[in-house]
């Protein structure tokens, strides 16, 4: 009888493990991006992020994915994907945002981003199809 409890007892913690990792391992959401320049500028974009907690967006580390990412996504990486900076930032009202940019204008009317986020809760990458329009 002891064993009988015992064994459920393991079950139960695997079980309830089970259950909390995803949780866990989907503590980030992010909003569709918002495309704040345009064709022959330096990029400006943002996605906000609106399933994290401060605390854990401190330590995020977000960047434009690898080649081999690429590869992998079955997406083209093109060298000027090199000069995108991710930064985080929490705004005024608390929202938080990541911002993409670049100091040399784009002159690609499309662009896939290939965003790779790294927390402590896990790993995410995100594509992104950003469309420049010419200016107005």
């Amino acid at each position: 009888m002891n064993r009988a409890k015992k064994s459920l007892r393991i079950s139960s913690f695997i079980v309830a493990i089970c259950v909390w990792l995803p949780l866990s391992a989907c503590a980030v959401g992010l909003s569709g991006i918002k495309v704040l320049s345009a064709l022959g500028q330096p990029l400006s974009a943002e996605v906000e992020v609106t399933a994290m907690q401060a605390e854990e967006f401190a330590r995020i580390l977000a960047r434009i994915a690898s080649p081999e990412d690429y590869q992998a996504a079955r997406l083209v990486y093109l060298p000027l994907l090199r000069q995108v900076r991710v930064t985080g930032e929490r705004r005024a009202d608390g929202r938080l945002f990541l911002n993409m940019t670049t100091v040399s204008p784009i002159n690609e009317p499309t662009l896939d981003l290939l965003v790779d986020f790294n927390w402590r809760g896990g790993r995410l990458l995100q594509k992104y199809s950003v469309l420049l329009d010419p200016p107005k």
